[in-house]
């Protein structure tokens, strides 16, 4: 049974939070990556259809991965109250879903996050998980864990979240991964 991530030391509002409260996030990523990465795997292959998939850390396994997600990827309703409050601190002149992704796809999204990270780093030389801070708090990276290519931050838990946003809109297609690998593997 696929256990959600219910210890985060933090809420995902990095750019409110001191260099010393985000460290506790560094800790809890640095004790729990290895945990995050099994329950990833043991919940995929408990799905039928995918009882082969491997968390090998190949660029293949990005292709199956990324098809399951897309299968998974599950929103709920916001409610009225709910819909309100992020009326209340979004622009007027921005337009937003009245839906948002469920706990468990939050939580799933972040173990697919740390695994897509984790194919960078076995795939090319070089590369380590670090917390960044930015000088700039409103730095959409500051806290994350990101992966330092030469020409760029990598923060996969992010792009999985946005992955998971375009998959619980119905839009993007099950290779999104390895498309997005490709990508990426291009600021290496």
């Amino acid at each position: 049974m696929y256990k959600i991530i219910d210890n985060l030391p933090i809420d995902y509002s990095f750019n409110t939070k001191s260099r010393e409260v985000l460290k506790l996030y560094n800790l809890w990523f640095d004790e729990n990556k290895k945990y995050r990465l099994n329950e990833l795997e043991s919940l995929i292959i408990s799905t039928v259809g995918y009882e082969s998939w491997k968390a090998d850390f190949s660029k293949d396994s990005l292709l199956i991965l990324g098809r399951w997600l897309k299968k998974n990827v599950e929103i709920e309703k916001l409610s009225e109250k709910e819909y309100v409050e992020k009326r209340l601190n979004i622009p007027s002149h921005i337009d937003f879903e009245d839906w948002d992704l469920t706990i468990k796809t939050r939580s799933i999204l972040i173990d697919v996050g740390i695994y897509f990270g984790e194919v960078f780093i076995k795939n090319q030389k070089g590369l380590i998980w670090k917390q960044y801070f930015s000088k700039k708090k409103n730095d959409a990276d500051h806290g994350h864990m990101i992966i330092t290519l030469k020409k760029r931050n990598l923060n996969p838990i992010r792009i999985m979240l946005t992955v998971g946003f375009l998959f619980g809109e119905r839009i993007g297609n099950e290779k999104e991964l390895i498309e997005l690998y490709e990508v990426w593997k291009g600021y290496c």
